[in-house]
């Protein structure tokens, strides 16, 4: 096995494993210990049946169930995400354009701890998946602001329409879509802390006045968006690629929806965070 860095930012290339077939132990130690240790992880050219996928994310812990009717047919533990039609309707969940940075079910009590990606079907330009090193966002922030968020909660909101949350005019979210964590939380196997709040799902932190909320919250999302704190992954048919929603964010270009973009997710299942 060997890991490659894609960016001095975040993440890493595993060569020699392939993820259809059962991996030994040892290998995947390593496997984990370069998902903690670049945050995203870049498996190519693999051919995966969703039995197979299922299987080896399992190996990083219990699987998260699909909350939407998008997920697969024949197993629950796995959702289609693309904008392929049948009988002229999509299919697949959050099918088309533009996607700000987020972290997977940070609306939850028990959020993703991972999101494993799989590349099937791609458009010829656009879609790409842009991913932010939290850890960095969170070191970088004057000392100040690490101050005033600290023992803070953000309250995250599931109100995606697409674009960055409107926190003016937001209706009551629905039952479960809405919860309340740390700002800066700490990730349970580095120890290490990572901003914990973003465009899409970040309403407001609490305990402060909404302009101070405001402003916080705009100096962190800045900082979290900085270039030299970002990956983006230009995607190839055959892509597997898992990043932990503890200390990352990811976003996602606008691509032409008269082509097709096909992934298969699974997600693994994390803790509250603390």
């Amino acid at each position: 096995m060997e890991v490659v860095p894609l960016s001095p930012a975040l993440g890493a290339e595993i060569r020699g494993v392939d993820a259809s077939r059962p991996i030994a132990d040892a290998t995947f130690a390593g496997v984990l210990e370069a998902w903690h240790r670049y945050q995203v992880i870049l498996l190519r050219g693999q051919s995966l049946t969703e039995d197979e996928q299922v299987r080896f994310a399992r190996r990083f812990g219990e699987l998260s169930p699909i909350h939407t009717s998008h997920h697969s047919e024949t197993n629950k533990a796995v959702m289609y995400i693309g904008n392929r039609k049948k009988d002229g309707k999509i299919v697949g969940a959050l099918p088309l354009g533009e996607m700000q940075f987020h972290s997977d079910q940070c609306y939850r009590e028990r959020p993703a701890a991972g999101t494993m990606l799989y590349s099937i079907e791609i458009p010829k330009e656009g879609g790409n998946t842009l991913f932010a090193n939290a850890y960095k966002a969170y070191d970088a922030l004057p000392a100040d602001a690490r101050l005033r968020i600290e023992g803070r909660k953000a309250v995250q909101v599931y109100d995606y329409d697409g674009g960055v949350l409107d926190r003016k005019n937001m209706v009551a979210p629905k039952d479960g879509m809405s919860y309340a964590h740390p700002v800066a939380r700490t990730h349970p196997a580095t120890g290490r802390k990572a901003l914990y709040v973003n465009r899409l799902m970040t309403h407001h932190i609490e305990g402060l006045a909404d302009e101070e909320s405001e402003q916080l919250l705009d100096l962190m999302f800045r900082t979290i968006e900085r270039p030299e704190f970002t990956y983006e992954h230009r995607w190839r048919v055959g892509d597997l690629l898992l990043w932990d929603n503890r200390c990352t964010l990811h976003a996602r270009r606008d691509f032409n929806p008269d082509e097709n973009r096909w992934m298969r997710r699974v997600t693994i299942q994390g803790d509250r965070p603390r």
